[in-house]
């Protein structure tokens, strides 16, 4: 899909729409895709972790543990997905709708996203034993990636290029810096770890570019991906492998 920035113009003459050649981060490396990479990774992982796991539901049922494991995790991917839908709608849209007309149907799919999510945590809210009801919410879970990816794609076909064609690199970069400042840990860490489970491509990719320094990634980054791992990851491959998550004993 190719876009026309200046037929979205608020104000052709005092914001024309010419930063585009300004960038240097290729659009696929832009921070707002990146974030839409973590929340693709996380939200599919967890899909195809359920499908491996209620092929190996038996006679049992679904045990409690995998159920309370699930719970976890949609807890803290709604707490991801909503600080980042919260940051288009409170900072990105007031600040990019000065320059040009911010997207109708991006609100219209934001509506829709809280919709199916809806519908997720209706379904959890019926989860037991019986099979069928895990059924019902790897159901639930696709139709929200669904209108999910739907989402993502208009904005990075649309209001992604118009920030890049109204606004220069130094206007966007305090305040993406400023959105993951804010964001939850566990939003930093899955960004990081959808670029690489090690960090590594975070650390040559996105630290260098934007002239992080390296020490900064001991002070504010490493311990984010370890703590995405323990609290996110390790929950995916939990219902993954249809083993109970090891519970912590002792001090520690």
């Amino acid at each position: 899909m190719t876009i026309e920035p200046k037929e979205h113009a608020v104000d052709t003459e005092t914001y024309p729409a010419d930063k585009a050649s300004k960038w240097e981060i290729p659009l696929e490396s832009d921070q707002w895709i990146l974030s839409h990479n973590a929340l693709r990774c996380e939200i599919n992982s967890m899909i195809q972790a359920l499908g491996t796991f209620i092929g190996k539901v038996d006679d049992d049922g679904v045990p409690q543990w995998a159920i309370n494991t699930f719970e976890e995790w949609w807890t803290s991917h709604v707490a991801h997905a909503t600080d980042h839908c919260k940051s288009e709608e409170t900072v990105y849209k007031p600040m990019f709708s000065e320059r040009f007309k911010w997207p109708a149907e991006i609100d219209e799919l934001h509506d829709a996203l809280n919709s199916v999510k809806d519908n997720v945590q209706t379904a959890i809210d019926r989860l037991n034993a019986d099979k069928n009801t895990l059924v019902a919410v790897r159901d639930a879970l696709s139709a929200y990636e669904e209108t999910m990816l739907k989402h993502f794609e208009v904005e990075e076909t649309t209001t992604l290029p118009l920030m890049r064609a109204y606004f220069t690199p130094e206007e966007i970069s305090p305040v993406q810096r400023k959105i993951l400042e804010d964001a939850p840990d566990n939003a930093m860490g899955a960004l990081i770890f959808a670029m690489s489970p090690d960090g590594a491509k975070f650390r040559s990719d996105f630290m260098t570019v934007r002239s992080i320094p390296s020490f900064v990634w001991y002070l504010a980054f490493k311990g984010r991906l370890a703590s995405y791992k323990k609290d996110v990851v390790a929950k995916v491959e939990a219902i993954e492998s249809g083993k109970e998550p090891a519970k912590k004993s002792g001090w520690f």
